[in-house]
């Protein structure tokens, strides 16, 4: 790149030599986006995978002050994430055929399409493991267990009935003997003579599940139907691109299966709904870059006429993106793809600079010259930048990933397009263009003539005010977290249709329980377990689950002991004389304890290992005391183990929270509750941190406008904030974070417009560059407004309207002794 070369070949450079210092800062800047490209070559292009997270909860804050909550969250998160649950069912049963042959058929079609589906699914290898067929070791291993534990066991009914009336059990197993369909051996009755284990067994089978083994299979009836389950555990992530892979495949088998045994299969796991995320957030990043780069090329080709511009537009904006790529990279190790989606956005800002320096170029004819045009506009598009920085660097204190890598990303973006016109435009683009009127001078005459009226100078911006103070009458905050994610309507119905069958629910509602080692801990269960009892028998939960309704404390495996013992002694030969046995039953066996950790050892837990949390940060130097202290709901033991029980179908009317708050081992968790609560605080903390960037902008302007001017300054941006929100209740969507976040980007890109009025007395150019400025950012932002995610689609229609506004109004900041 030398002075006697540019990309515009129009004219010969009538400009005076490049000066040195321009050189050298053309020549550093390069130095710094070579460097750039290359570290993006060597994180998105050596790597396997690129470096695109796609989780969702990614974007939201730890919690920071209670390590344990996030311990759990991310122990539920792991265990449930990489499930994947499918539930097979006849289309339809025969309408000819009898009950009896019609179910057998629709079984034996259904036990079919399970052998093959389950072998497809084991052949993908995208799978760690996958259940269907429960094999004969595995019952084999379930049954020896509790077989060998069966004198330490009783339900809560068996103990009742041992302690009050333990005659009873000996007309229980009476009845059960002379019962043609009990099914009752000599073999059961000589190991287990008062069947309680029998009785157990079906009490933790009715408990746990609603399927019974059937062909090897877990089967249930559901409306008329046969039902069988599978499950299936992930090799990777389900946000990953290898996991999700696998989506597309999953859908083409059960498409065969459906035509080839009349089957169906419904399937749920994060898997999908991560998958239908990714997809979306794809499709809308191509469609929001394509389309607005499209803009831009259309309306730099009609108002320029020449591709010199377009070349130089072009490369502010990749400039900008790929340096704002390759450094939130750096700095976060991933690039959210929700960062991305609003990335692509960012074309439709970063060209700002571009535009006002191009249509100076296009005005000046051929009296160009590129470093006093450059000099010419440094002042005012400094200002514009840092005004924009304010904003979006306010947003780094925030303890929020989401917000910081979008911040940052917005911020570097715009800081590199504006360093690349300052620092390559003025080599560039030396040489003058085209000598010809500016485009739509009659039509910016007229416009800006209407200011001089003062009817319509104070008439418009107290119309707009007004009409959206009505409209803001009407506003509803929502903080909900699934507004960040878009909840396809297929996935949800197969989701509860799954739930309906199996009985089992997501539960985002639990407690925590805290305790000084295992005993401890299933002796706190047991004892909660009256209250969570006494809940479900009001209504107030539906149901819960937690570690103490598979395995017993020591204290409770004594007790049962000792009533079973006194149940032999004192009822075996009751029972020997109602069954005419030669000897009375004798429990010769002696107590055998088992412990919590023997049980989570054994693969019959598996289903329930999540729910126990071992020491944190045992054997890590965290640099905290292992003895500090809890308060409120704010825990920080390392040195204590911790379970977890999950309530379903919790009412309202109970407040979990002031409950765990009045036990000194309890914590109430409930992620959504708590993300969501954020929002709304955050919403509270985005308008307090937009108040101190106005006046930090007001205060900046101050220094070179002074007041009065620093305030026409402000006012077209503040009601276009206004207008923004208005507009997203006209349109029935209620306000959360992200249309806060949009006031922000109102107010830096507002601020720009009014800037270059204020500053330069060229009024018919510079309304062309905003306008073209708003053009861009209007496309860009629009199609945010097409999202199918509440959040993004809000946020677009609030940024639509604002930038609208900002430029209706911007020309309030002309000053009219200058205008021309």
């Amino acid at each position: 790149m030398t002075n006697r070369h540019s990309l515009n070949s129009e004219h010969t450079a009538t400009n005076s030599p490049i000066p040195k210092q321009q050189i050298r800062l053309a020549s550093v800047w390069a130095l710094l986006v070579f460097l750039c490209i290359g570290l993006l070559i060597k994180q998105w292009g050596i790597s396997s995978s690129a470096p695109i997270e796609t989780n969702i909860l990614k974007l939201l804050p730890t919690d920071e002050q209670n390590p344990l909550a996030e311990q759990a969250y991310s122990k539920i998160a792991d265990n449930m994430s990489n499930q994947v649950v499918f539930v097979l069912s006849n289309q339809a049963l025969p309408n000819k055929q009898s009950d009896k042959t019609g179910q057998s058929t629709n079984k034996d079609a259904l036990f079919s399409a399970a052998e093959q589906f389950e072998h497809q699914l084991r052949q993908s290898n995208a799978f760690k493991s996958v259940t269907a067929k429960v094999d004969a070791s595995t019952q084999q291993q379930w049954a020896e267990y509790y077989y060998q534990h069966r004198f330490n066991q009783l339900t809560d009914e068996q103990k009742s009935r041992l302690e009050n009336h333990p005659e009873q059990q000996v007309q229980s197993v009476v009845q059960a003997i002379y019962n043609p369909f009990s099914g009752v051996t000599g073999q059961e009755l000589s190991s287990d003579p008062f069947l309680l284990f029998r009785e157990y067994l079906q009490h933790v089978s009715a408990s746990s599940s609603r399927f019974a083994l059937e062909n090897n299979y877990l089967v249930t009836d559901y409306k008329g139907s046969p039902q069988l389950l599978m499950t299936a555990e992930l090799n990777d992530s389900p946000y990953s691109d290898q996991a999700q892979q696998i989506v597309p495949q999953l859908k083409q088998w059960q498409q065969e299966l459906q035509q080839q045994y009349q089957v169906n299969i419904n399937h749920t796991g994060v898997l999908f709904y991560a998958d239908f995320g990714t997809r979306s957030a794809k499709s809308e990043i191509s469609t929001i870059g394509v389309f607005s780069l499209l803009g831009v090329v259309l309306l730099i080709t009609v108002v320029f006429r020449s591709t010199a511009p377009l070349l130089l537009a072009l490369l502010s904006i990749s400039v900008g993106l790929l340096v704002a790529l390759a450094i939130t990279t750096l700095i976060f190790g991933q690039i959210h793809l929700f960062s991305l989606v609003f990335g692509a956005s960012l074309i439709g800002v970063s060209i700002d600079y571009a535009f006002h320096y191009l249509t100076d170029r296009l005005a000046a004819g051929r009296n160009w010259n590129s470093i006093q045009a450059l000099k010419h506009l440094f002042m005012v598009i400094t200002f514009g930048l840092l005004t924009s920085l304010i904003g979006y660097l306010g947003l780094l204190i925030a303890p929020f990933p989401g917000l910081q890598q979008l911040a940052l990303f917005s911020a570097i973006g715009l800081t590199a397009a504006y360093a690349t016109v300052i620092a390559w435009y003025p080599i560039l683009a030396r040489s003058p263009s085209n000598e010809r009127p500016l485009p739509g001078r009659q039509l910016w005459s007229k416009w800006l003539g209407l200011w001089d009226k003062p009817s319509f100078r104070v008439g418009l911006p107290i119309t707009i005010v007004v009409i959206s103070g009505l409209a803001m009458t009407h506003v509803e905050y929502n903080d909900d977290i699934h507004q960040l994610q878009a909840m396809p309507a297929d996935l949800k119905q197969q989701e509860e249709e799954i739930a309906h069958v199996t009985g089992i629910q997501s539960s985002q509602q639990m407690l925590l329980l805290s305790a000084d080692n295992d005993e401890r801990l299933l002796i706190e269960l047991e004892t909660l377990d009256s209250t969570l009892s006494s809940w479900q028998e009001q209504g107030l939960i539906s149901s819960y689950q937690g570690l103490n309704q598979y395995v017993s404390s020591q204290q409770k495996q004594r007790e049962n002991f000792t009533l079973i013992q006194s149940l032999y002694r004192d009822q075996g030969q009751a029972l020997a004389s109602n069954l005419q046995l030669e000897n009375a039953p004798v429990l010769s066996q002696s107590f055998k304890p088992y412990s919590l950790s023997e049980y989570l050892e054994h693969p019959v837990s598996t289903p329930t290992r999540f729910l126990y949390l071992d020491k944190i940060g045992q054997g890590q130097d965290d640099g905290r005391s292992h003895q500090q202290v809890r308060t409120n709901q704010h825990v920080h033991i390392d040195q204590q183990v911790h379970s977890l029980v999950l309530l379903k179908g919790v009412s309202e009317s109970l407040d979990l929270a002031l409950f765990a708050s009045n036990h000194e081992q309890l914590i109430y968790l409930n992620k959504v509750e708590q993300i969501s609560t954020l929002f709304a605080s955050y919403r509270v903390k985005i308008m307090e941190l937009l108040g101190i960037a106005i006046l930090l902008i007001t205060s900046l302007l101050s220094l070179r406008y002074g007041a009065k001017q620093s305030i026409k300054i402000l006012i077209p941006s503040l009601i276009a904030c206004v207008a923004g929100l208005a507009v997203t209740v006209m349109f029935g969507s209620t306000l959360n974070l992200f249309n806060l976040l949009a006031l922000i980007l109102i107010i830096g890109i507002g601020i720009d417009y009014t800037l270059f009025f204020s500053e330069h007395n060229q009024s018919h150019s510079t309304l062309l560059a905003i306008t073209l400025s708003a053009l861009t950012t209007l496309l860009s932002f629009g199609l945010l407004a097409l999202s199918n995610t509440h959040a993004i689609h809000s946020f677009g229609i609030t940024v639509l309207a604002g930038i609208f506004v900002a430029w209706l109004l911007a020309p309030i900041a002309i000053k009219l002794e200058n205008k021309i």
